[in-house]
C-alpha cells in the first residue's frame, strides 16, 4: 500500500487560513454592524480568492493521487447535459436612442398676426389647419379680382356673339360677291367687321387671362396664410402664441409622428461586414422593459473617425403610442448564426496553466456512477450564456455541468438523477 504526504506547508496553510478566517468573522461582523459596504464587498473578494486558492491546492492534491494510481473516490453529486446540435445566435450589443421620421416645427408662409387653432398635446391629421396668419385684405383683393374675371367674361360672351354675326354676314356677303351680286364694297367691309369682331375677342380673352392669373397669383398668396400640418401626428409644444406677429421662419408648433419611430445607433466599424440591411434586431426598452423585434433598415456609408463607427437606423412600430423620442434603447443585433451548433454553458468551461479550454465529460457511465474525463476543446463566438464549440465535442456527448468545478480527470463521480 502507497503512503500519500500531504505537503506540511499546504496543512499550515490551511490551519493558518482557519485562523485568519476566524478573526476575519470578526471584522465582518463589524462591517456589517457599521454598514460599510465597500468593506464588505472587499471582504467578499478576498474569501472568493481564499475559496479559488484552496480549491487550486485540492485540485493539486486529486491530480498527484491520481498520478501515483489513486482513484479518488466520487466526491458527491454532479449534473449534466446531454448535448445536441441547436441554433447558435451571436449579438453585437450597442446603445441606440430612439427617435421619430417625422418631427419638425412649423413654421408660417405669411407675414402678420397668428390665430392658433390647436393646443400641447392635441392629435392633428395630415393637411389639417392648425392657425392662420391674418391676410391683410389679400381676401378683399381676391373677391375683387374674381368680381373682375365675370364680368371680363360676359364682355367676351357679347364680343363672341356680335362675332357670330359677323361671320354669317361676311359669309353671305362672300357667297353673293363670287355670284357677282352685290359690290366689292360691301364684300370688303363685311370682311373688315368679321375680323375686327375676331380681334376683338382675342383681346378681350387676353385680359381674360391676365386678370385670372392675378386672381390666381392672391388666391395662392391666400393660401400661405393657412398654417397646415405636414402630416398626421400630436403637437408636442405650442412655441408661438396667439395674436403674436409672425412671419416665414418663425416657429410656430412643433409636430412629431409617433406612428413609426426608428433607433438610431452607432456601431463600431469591425463590425462592418456583418451588420447589413435586412440584419434581424431586437430592441429592449429599459424605461417601458418592453423587447420589439426588428431589422436594420438603413447603414450608414461613413465611419466617424472620432470614434470609429457607421450610423444604422432600425424601425419600431409604436402601438399605443407609449413609446416616445429620445427614450433610450439597448440594441441586439444578429451577427452570427450557426443552425447546427454544439454550445455548452460558459461557467463549465476552464482553462489550464497552458490557456487551453477544456471541459469535463461524464465517462463510463454504470447507472449512477461515472467517471470525469478532461476534453480539451475549441471555443468559437461567444453569446450571452453560451459558447459555440468549434471541436472537441459532438452530439451526444454528456457533458458535466453543476460540480464540475472541483474535478479532476479521471475522478469517480455520483450522477444526479
Amino acid at each position: 500500500m502507497k503512503k500519500i504526504l500531504i505537503p506540511i506547508v499546504i496543512l499550515t496553510g490551511l490551519s493558518s487560513c482557519k485562523k485568519e478566517n476566524n478573526a476575519k468573522d470578526e471584522k465582518l461582523e463589524i462591517l456589517i454592524k457599521n454598514k460599510d459596504i465597500k468593506g464588505i464587498e472587499a471582504y467578499k473578494e478576498r474569501q472568493k480568492f481564499k475559496i479559488d486558492s484552496l480549491n487550486q491546492v485540492m485540485l493539486n492534491i486529486d491530480e498527484n493521487l491520481v498520478s501515483m494510481g489513486v482513484v479518488p473516490d466520487a466526491s458527491g453529486v454532479v449534473s449534466t447535459q446531454k448535448l445536441e446540435i441547436s441554433n447558435f445566435v451571436h449579438n453585437v450589443e450597442i446603445q441606440g436612442n430612439v427617435t421619430t421620421d417625422q418631427d419638425v416645427k412649423v413654421q408660417p408662409q405669411f407675414s402678420g398676426t397668428l390665430s392658433l387653432f390647436v393646443k400641447k398635446g392635441q392629435n392633428v391629421k395630415s393637411g389639417q389647419v392648425i392657425g392662420r396668419v391674418a391676410d391683410g385684405g389679400l381676401r378683399d383683393q381676391y373677391l375683387q379680382a374674381q368680381n373682375g374675371v365675370t364680368a371680363m367674361k360676359a364682355q367676351i360672351a357679347a364680343a363672341q356673339s356680335n362675332t357670330n354675326l359677323s361671320k354669317i354676314a361676311y359669309e353671305k356677303q362672300a357667297a353673293l360677291w363670287k355670284q357677282k351680286i352685290g359690290s366689292e364694297f360691301q364684300f370688303l367691309q363685311a370682311k373688315a367687321n368679321y375680323e375686327a369682331a375676331q380681334k376683338s375677342v382675342s383681346a378681350l380673352n387676353s385680359q381674360a387671362a391676365g386678370l385670372e392669373r392675378a386672381a390666381d397669383a392672391v388666391k395662392a398668396n391666400l393660401a400661405k396664410t393657412a398654417i397646415v400640418a405636414p402630416f398626421s401626428g400630436v403637437i408636442d409644444e405650442v412655441i408661438t402664441q396667439n395674436g403674436q406677429i409672425v412671419s416665414p421662419g418663425t416657429d410656430i408648433v412643433k409636430l412629431i409622428s409617433l406612428g413609426t419611430m426608428r433607433v438610431e445607433a452607432d456601431v463600431p466599424e469591425s463590425y462592418l461586414a456583418k451588420v447589413r440591411q435586412g440584419t434581424s434586431a431586437k430592441i429592449f426598452l429599459p424605461t417601458l422593459n418592453q423587447t420589439i423585434s426588428s431589422s436594420v433598415r438603413l447603414v450608414g456609408n461613413y465611419i466617424n473617425p472620432t470614434n470609429r463607427t457607421f450610423k444604422i437606423e432600425i424601425p419600431i412600430s409604436n402601438n399605443g403610442g407609449v413609446i416616445k423620442p429620445n427614450l433610450l434603447a439597448q440594441v441586439k443585433i444578429e451577427d452570427y448564426v450557426n443552425p447546427n451548433a454544439i454550445q455548452v454553458g460558459q461557467q463549465y468551461i476552464y482553462e489550464d496553466a497552458s490557456k487551453r479550454s477544456y471541459v469535463f465529460v461524464a465517462s463510463n457511465i454504470k447507472g449512477k456512477d461515472a467517471v470525469a474525463k478532461k476534453v480539451f476543446v475549441n471555443p468559437g463566438e461567444k453569446s450571452e450564456n453560451s459558447v459555440e464549440i468549434t471541436t472537441g465535442l459532438k452530439a451526444g456527448d454528456i457533458i458535466i455541468t453543476d460540480g464540475s468545478k472541483n474535478l479532476s480527470d479521471g475522478q469517480k463521480v455520483k450522477l444526479a438523477q
